[in-house]
C-alpha cells in the first residue's frame, strides 16, 4: 500500500511532514509513503503583504485541491494557517502531539530581552496578532512587516537593519535552531494564534482506511486543545490574517481558554478567558467568542425576517438578497423557491420549516427557538417567509420572540402574494371606477369553528383577497352570498401564483366553489373576488408568454446552465434542473509547461468555456496575466467560447462560422503550415479527430485539462416528474449529457422517455441520442443554446 503525502516545498513544511510520516511508520510498518511538494499562492507571493492578499486559504488552497482531485491522499499543514471552515469533502480529526505553541524573540547580539531593547527599537513580523500585542506592551517600538522562510526572517535581522524579529517556537523546535531563541514571549504579553505548534492532518472525508491510519498517531490533549481555539476562531469568523489569539490548557476534566480578538487597525485589543469541562471545549470557544465581539460591539447575532416575495424568484427585493448572500443560517418556508437557496453562501446552513395544510415540520414554537439559539451562537439568521412576513405569515410573532430574547431583528418587507399574485394574473387590485379599496383576508383561522363576519365582508364594495382560503372556499362563497353578495359577482381562483406553474380559474361566486373541484384546484392559491377579476382578459401579460407552463429539462453542468435556465424563465418556462455531468479540473502539470512556454506556440484553440476558465484561471495563479499569451493567434469555436474569452479581456481571432470541428479544420488548413505550433487545452473526452487531421498539417499539443463525471443527484426528482407526465421536453448540448444522462436514467425507467420531447443541439449530439435507441424530435438550426431554445418556441407555436 502506497500513501501520497502532500506538503509545501520551505525546509519548515518539508521537516513536519517527515515527522508525521516517521511517526505513521512506526506504527503502519508495512506502508509506503511518498512526499509530494506542492506549490501554494501563499508561495508564490513571498514578498507581498499577508493582508493584502487577502486569501484565507493563503497556503492550502492547492493542497486541498490536489486531495479533491485524489492526486494526494495526505495533505499537511501548519494548523494556524487553515481557515475556520474546511472545504466539502474534506476532514481533520485526528492530530498528533503539538510542539511548544508560545512565540519567541530572536534578538540581534547584546539584547536580551523585551525590556532590554532601546526605544524606537524596530521588529521584524508580518503578523497583525504580533504586532498590536507587541504595541500594546511597549507602544515605543517600531513594527516593521517582514514575510518568508523562518531562515529568510532571522537573517533579516542583519539585512534590514532589525534589532529583532518574533517568530513561532514551534518551527524553531522543529527546525532544530533553539540556540537562536533570545525569548520566550509570555501569553500575557503575546497569546499564540489558534492551534499554534499543532499540525493538520487532512484528509477525504470518505477515506476510512487513512482515517484509521492517522487515528494511529494522535493525541487526545492536543486535539481537545485545538477544538477549543478553533471554535473560538470560527465563532469570530477569523482567519490568519485577522488579530486573533487563543490557547487552551487543561488540567485533568477541566479546560481554560484564553482567547483575544481586535478590531482590524488594532485599536482596541479584547482579551477574555473562560473554564468549563474539558467534553465542552467547542461550547467553551464559541461563547467565549460571542463575550469577546460583544465587548467589540461586533456581535452579528441578529435575524433578518425577509420576505421572499409570491413565488417569482426575481420579486424579492435587493436588500433582502443582499441580507440572503450574507446569511449563516437561513430558515424557510414551503412555498420558498428553491433557486432562492442557490444565492447562499457554501458554509450557509439551510433549514426546512415548512407547513402544508394539518402537516407542520417544525411547531411555531420550535421556529422561535431556532432563530433564537441561532443569532445567540453570533451568526446571521435569516427567517425566509413567502410573500410578505408580516401578511399573515407569523412574523410578528417571530420578531415579539426575538425581542423578548434580546436578539435584534429586521423586517425586510415582501410583495404580498396579495398583490403580486394578482398582477401575475392579469387582475389589477384596484381600478378607476371599478374597484377603489382592497381588503385582504386569511381564509384559515387556527380555530375551524371561528366564524367569518361575512355581515361585515358582504357590504364591502372593494376586492376581496383571501389567503390560504381553499379549505373554507364553500364556506367563504356560501356566508357572502347569504349576506348579500350578488351571486354574479365575478371570482378568480389563483393556483401557484407568479410561477411558471401558475394556474388561474375565474367564474360567477356561485358556481366557483363546484367549478374549482373540476378543476381540481388546491393550495396553496389565492382567491380574488370583484368586478376587476373582469380585466383579466386584457391585463392577463404572463400567461401569454411562449412557454408559459412547459416543464423543460436542461441537462447541462450546473456550473454552466445559469443563462439558459435565465432565459427558458423569461419565456414562462419551467426549468427542470437536471445535472448529467459535473466538471473535474484535472489540474496536471502539462498545462503549467506550456503556459510557462507560451511563447512557442503560434496558436491556441479553444472548443469551450470550460477550457477557458480553467486555462486562464492556471495562467493567474501561476502569476501571469492576459499579457503573457503574446503573439498566439486565438481560435474559439462558439459564440459563447467566444463571450468567455472576452471575459478576460481576449478577442478570439478567428471563429468558424459553425460548431463543427470539422469546420475548424476548414477553417485552419489554409492558414498554418508545418512549423506552426497549435495548443489545445480541452476536455479528456474531446473528439480526436481534430488533433489528427491538424497534426498532418501541423504540430498540435493537446493538453486534457478537465473531464467530466456523472450526477445524479437529481435523479429521484426527475424520475417522479417522468411518472407524473410533467416533462414537455428534454435538451441535450453535447455527447456527454447524452451518455450520462442515459447511465443515470436505467434501462427500467427509458420507458418513462416515450412520451417527452428530445431536443438536440446538433448533429453530433444526434448522433449519441440516435445511439442509445431513442429519436431526436427536433434538432437546433444553429448550434448554440438561443437556436435549442429557438426551435422550442417553433415547435409550441
Amino acid at each position: 500500500m502506497k500513501i501520497k503525502i502532500g506538503s509545501r516545498g520551505s525546509k519548515l513544511a518539508l521537516t513536519q511532514s517527515k515527522w508525521v510520516v516517521e511517526r505513521l511508520k512506526e506504527k503502519n510498518p508495512n506502508v509506503q509513503f511518498e512526499i509530494q511538494i506542492i506549490q501554494t499562492k501563499g508561495d508564490k507571493f513571498k514578498d507581498m503583504p499577508l493582508q493584502k492578499i487577502n486569501d484565507k486559504g493563503l497556503f492550502v488552497k492547492e493542497l486541498e485541491n490536489a486531495l479533491l482531485d485524489e492526486k494526494i491522499d495526505i495533505a499537511i499543514h501548519s494548523m494556524k494557517d487553515m481557515p475556520s471552515a474546511l472545504p466539502s469533502g474534506l476532514k481533520f480529526t485526528a492530530i498528533p502531539e503539538r510542539e511548544d505553541p508560545r512565540d519567541v524573540l530572536i534578538l540581534k547580539e547584546g539584547y536580551r530581552d523585551l525590556d532590554s531593547l532601546p526605544k524606537g527599537a524596530k521588529i521584524g513580523t508580518g503578523s497583525k496578532r504580533r504586532k498590536y500585542q507587541l504595541l500594546e506592551y511597549r507602544n515605543d517600538l517600531e513594527i516593521v512587516p517582514i514575510r518568508g522562510n523562518i531562515e529568510t526572517r532571522i537573517a533579516k535581522i542583519e539585512s534590514e537593519n532589525l534589532h529583532g524579529v518574533i517568530l513561532a517556537a514551534a518551527g524553531i523546535h522543529r527546525l532544530g535552531l533553539q540556540e537562536k531563541i533570545s525569548m520566550y514571549l509570555p501569553q500575557n504579553i503575546v497569546l499564540p494564534s489558534p492551534s499554534q505548534g499543532a499540525l493538520a492532518i487532512e484528509i477525504r472525508e470518505d477515506d476510512e482506511v487513512t482515517l484509521e491510519m492517522i487515528s494511529s498517531i494522535a493525541c487526545e490533549q492536543t486535539c481537545i486543545q485545538v477544538e477549543a481555539e478553533r471554535a473560538f476562531l470560527k465563532g469570530v469568523n477569523g482567519g490568519c490574517h485577522s488579530p486573533i489569539g487563543a490557547y487552551a490548557s487543561i488540567d485533568g476534566d477541566q479546560i481554560r481558554l484564553d482567547a483575544l480578538f481586535g478590531d482590524e487597525d488594532g485599536k482596541k485589543l479584547v482579551r477574555k478567558s473562560k473554564k468549563g469541562r474539558v467534553d465542552e471545549a467547542e461550547k467553551l470557544g464559541l461563547e467565549l467568542a460571542q463575550s469577546v465581539l460583544k465587548e467589540l460591539k461586533m456581535t452579528k447575532d441578529k435575524v433578518y425576517l425577509i420576505g421572499a416575495g409570491p413565488g417569482d424568484v426575481g420579486l424579492i427585493t435587493v436588500k433582502g438578497m443582499e441580507k440572503l448572500k450574507e446569511a449563516d443560517v437561513v430558515v424557510y418556508d414551503r412555498l420558498i423557491n428553491d433557486d432562492l437557496l442557490k444565492n447562499v453562501k457554501a458554509s450557509c446552513e439551510l433549514i426546512y420549516a415548512g407547513k402544508k395544510p394539518n402537516k407542520h415540520t417544525m411547531k411555531q414554537d420550535e421556529i422561535n427557538k431556532v432563530l433564537v439559539d441561532k443569532a445567540k451562537e453570533g451568526k446571521v439568521v435569516v427567517r425566509l417567509k413567502g410573500g410578505d412576513p408580516y401578511v399573515f405569515g407569523r412574523g410578528s410573532e417571530e420578531g415579539e420572540e426575538l425581542h423578548k430574547n434580546q436578539v435584534e431583528f429586521e423586517v425586510i418587507p415582501g410583495i404580498t402574494s396579495a398583490i403580486g399574485g394578482l398582477t401575475y394574473a392579469g387582475i389589477p387590485i384596484t381600478a378607476r371606477n371599478i374597484s377603489t379599496s382592497f381588503h385582504v383576508f386569511t381564509g384559515h383561522f387556527s380555530d375551524d369553528e371561528k366564524a367569518f363576519d361575512f355581515e361585515s365582508i358582504a357590504k364591502l364594495n372593494g376586492t376581496l383577497v383571501f389567503l390560504m382560503g381553499m379549505k373554507n372556499l364553500e364556506k367563504i362563497t356560501k356566508g357572502l352570498m347569504e349576506k348579500g353578495k350578488d351571486p354574479s359577482t365575478p371570482v378568480a381562483i389563483i393556483n401557484w401564483a407568479t410561477t411558471a406553474s401558475q394556474k388561474v380559474i375565474t367564474e360567477r361566486l356561485d358556481r366557483i366553489y363546484e367549478y374549482s373541484i373540476e378543476k381540481n384546484m388546491k393550495p396553496p392559491s389565492l382567491i380574488v373576488i370583484g368586478d376587476v377579476v373582469d380585466l383579466r382578459e386584457k391585463l392577463n401579460f404572463f400567461e401569454k408568454k411562449i412557454l408559459i407552463d412547459k416543464d423543460i429539462v436542461v441537462t447541462r453542468p450546473r456550473k454552466q446552465n445559469d443563462s439558459m435556465i435565465k432565459k427558458l424563465k423569461e419565456y414562462g418556462a419551467n426549468p427542470v434542473e437536471f445535472p448529467t455531468i459535473k466538471i473535474k479540473n484535472l489540474k496536471n502539470e502539462k498545462l503549467k509547461n506550456e503556459i510557462k512556454d507560451i511563447e512557442k506556440y503560434n496558436y491556441i484553440i479553444f472548443t469551450s468555456n470550460n477550457a477557458v476558465e480553467i486555462f486562464f484561471d492556471e495562467l493567474y495563479d501561476m502569476g501571469y496575466d492576459a499579457r503573457w499569451i503574446g503573439k498566439a493567434k486565438i481560435v474559439s469555436i462558439g459564440k459563447s467560447t467566444t463571450r468567455k474569452l472576452s471575459e478576460y479581456g481576449i478577442r478570439a481571432d478567428l471563429t468558424p462560422e459553425t460548431y463543427l470541428l470539422e469546420e475548424l479544420y476548414e477553417l485552419l488548413k489554409n492558414k498554418v503550415t508545418k512549423d506552426d505550433n497549435i495548443l489545445l487545452p480541452r476536455s479528456e473526452k474531446g473528439r480526436k479527430i481534430i488533433v489528427e487531421q491538424l497534426n498532418k498539417i501541423s504540430n498540435v499539443c493537446e493538453v486534457h485539462t478537465y473531464t467530466t463525471v456523472a450526477d445524479d443527484s437529481e435523479k429521484e426528482n426527475l424520475i417522479e416528474k417522468l411518472n407524473n407526465k410533467e416533462i414537455d421536453y428534454i435538451t441535450f448540448t453535447s455527447s456527454s449529457t447524452v451518455e450520462n444522462f442515459f447511465k443515470i436514467i436505467d434501462d427500467i425507467n427509458k420507458k418513462l422517455l416515450n412520451d417527452v420531447k428530445i431536443i438536440s443541439i446538433g448533429p453530433i449530439t444526434t448522433s449519441t441520442i440516435n445511439e442509445f435507441g431513442f429519436d431526436v424530435y427536433k434538432e437546433a438550426s444553429e448550434y448554440t443554446i438561443d437556436g435549442m431554445i429557438d426551435t422550442i418556441i417553433k415547435d409550441i407555436k
